[in-house]
């Protein structure tokens, strides 16, 4: 692919460097590999304390590609922002464990570091495609038929202000610098809009853009108050999936973004604004592990590319649903039977008959998600349940096991459940299965492509299951009875916000993060399951509002 700008030396080498240098952004929070990457923007005055005696240390963050998608889009002229969109090669977030907010989901490799770089080219080269056209638009102080002069009177004034929405902070000075450096370099030798494309490649590659660098408190202190800058880039992604907005920016500007009070403001606004259906949509996408639909392919009449397709979307479009049209509880969550099913999934649905599903968790997509091409997986829905849900780990693996002698002579029985019924009386096995097994029985009435049925090759399938674990206490018939029982557990409302909380910091929880989770569970409970409670909580905890001085611990 060929540079869009001279890469001889010079202020044009940068831009080749910086997607390189991000590759080097694997460090902990706050060694940043540039000296001078986040400047201090702390009020003066008293800083905010802490309640907690301590909170868990932050990694850096690199976006995930949905975030870094829709700062595209935000930052971006509207035509100009979707088509960069549609040719974006940025590194796709693989989620292995946890959620696409977590540090781990996106490490940069060299391979990944030159897709970066190589994303960033081929924007700047579909703006140099139709740049009369786009550039008036993405720098305000051109006019619609500008000269290059034009171009080298207000680039200064595009670079501070383009340059911090990207940032979501003000450029240094050096970093402004080092941008005009490189525009009257290229400007000079392959004309103003080239310089302009230039320019624009080195922000969607910079790596200020790309990573979450938090470097507020240096004076000596252990556990330190983020900047407004950087609370008000946390809330952005956690609420928007994007970059600070117009309001955010404001509050920052005129000092309004500093106490908890402050913060609560924003979050509530936030989490009523429209764009909050980003966060719910992908949390909800996920957390149900909708991400493993992406590459799904079901033997089943069903199945489609349409329906494929429409499974994907499933869970995203239950959460914006149950964010607009529902009162916000996590008990509507879990057992509302008014979700309207997509008319794509007509033919998955159609098998349900008067038969009620309830909740996100009965929705095809969930339990597509967690099944294989040609049958159910009785014990990963299970163990997903357990875990996932109620947060109970299962009992841990004994080791070596020959789960094949255990199952001999099962293997042509017609239902699951018959098949792996040894394992709940093997004592080698039935140390971890009694514990698991049970919360699977009820949902092996939806496939492998999440429809309903009734029987496994002709024989009935039995629902029932007898749980006791926790408050989770009884005997369930099917489904929705279990369901319905486990939204109302103490176990199902802290596990749910538990796995936000892990979203919103994008990390699993520490040990020091006790004090700032049980505030948060605590008040979600009081709010009788109010999700958008549950977030502004999030938003004001300690975890969120401060930092470990030296990131991961």
């Amino acid at each position: 692919m060929g540079r869009v700008f001279a890469s001889g030396g010079g202020a044009a080498a940068v831009v080749l460097g910086v997607g390189l240098m991000a590759g080097c952004y694997e460090g902990r929070n706050g060694d940043s590999a540039y000296a001078d990457d986040s400047p201090e923007d702390q009020d003066e005055g008293e800083a905010p304390a802490l309640e907690c005696d301590a909170i868990g240390g932050q990694p850096l963050r690199r976006l995930s590609s949905t975030q870094y998608e829709q700062i595209l889009l935000d930052l971006l002229p509207d035509g100009f922002a979707q088509q960069a969109v549609a040719a974006s090669s940025f590194p796709r977030t693989v989620i292995d464990g946890g959620f696409s907010t977590y540090a781990s989901a996106n490490r940069v490799s060299t391979n990944a570091s030159m897709r970066i770089e190589d994303n960033a080219e081929a924007i700047a080269e579909l703006f140099l495609a139709n740049a009369r056209e786009i550039a008036p638009v993405l720098v305000p102080c051109l006019p619609t038929d500008y000269t290059p002069s034009d171009v080298d009177a207000c680039v200064g004034e595009f670079v501070e202000a383009f340059g911090e929405r990207a940032f979501r902070r003000p450029l240094t000075e050096a970093e402004q610098e080092i941008v005009l450096r490189l525009y009257d370099e290229v400007a000079r030798a392959d004309g103003a809009n080239t310089g302009l494309a230039a320019v624009l490649q080195y922000f969607l590659q910079a790596p200020a853009l790309l990573y979450v660098v938090e470097r507020a408190g240096t004076g000596g202190e252990l556990y330190v108050p983020l900047s407004p800058h950087e609370l008000a880039t946390r809330l952005a992604l956690l609420f928007t999936n994007s970059a600070p907005d117009d309001e955010l920016l404001a509050a920052v500007e005129e000092g309004r973004l500093r106490t908890r009070e402050d913060v609560e403001r924003e979050a509530r606004r936030l989490v009523a604004a429209p764009e909050a259906v980003r966060a719910f949509a992908q949390f909800h996408h996920e957390w149900m592990h909708g991400f493993t639909l992406e590459s799904a392919r079901r033997e089943h009449p069903a199945w489609t590319d349409t329906t494929s397709l429409a499974l994907q979307e499933e869970l995203g479009r239950f959460a914006a649903w149950f964010l607009a049209e529902t009162d916000g509880s996590f008990h509507t969550l879990m057992t509302t039977q008014a979700f309207p099913a997509d008319d794509r999934l007509a033919l998955i649905y159609e098998a349900d008959g008067d038969v009620p599903r309830v909740g996100l968790l009965t929705t095809a997509a969930a339990m597509a998600a967690h099944a294989h091409d040609r049958s159910t997986s009785l014990i990963e829905r299970a163990v997903f349940i357990r875990r996932h849900v109620l947060c109970m780990d299962p009992p841990p693996f004994p080791g070596e096991l020959d789960t094949e002698t255990a199952l001999e002579g099962y293997g042509e029985l017609p239902t699951a459940r018959e098949r792996l019924e040894p394992l709940m009386v093997e004592p080698s096995c039935s140390g971890c299965h009694v514990a698991i097994n049970p919360f699977g029985y009820p949902f092996e009435v939806y496939d492998w492509a999440g429809a309903y049925r009734t029987t496994e090759n002709g024989a009935p399938i039995d629902t029932s299951a007898e749980l006791s674990f926790g408050s989770l206490r009884g005997t369930f018939a099917d489904a929705p009875e279990l369901v319905s029982a486990i939204a109302q557990t103490d176990e199902a409302h802290d596990c749910y916000a538990t796995h936000w909380f892990r979203y919103a910091m994008g990390r699993p929880e520490s040990p020091d993060d006790v004090c700032s989770l049980d505030a948060v569970t605590e008040a979600f409970a009081a709010s009788g399951g109010d999700v958008r409670e549950l977030l502004v909580t999030i938003a004001v905890s300690d975890a969120f509002r401060f930092r470990k001085v030296g990131g991961e611990p």
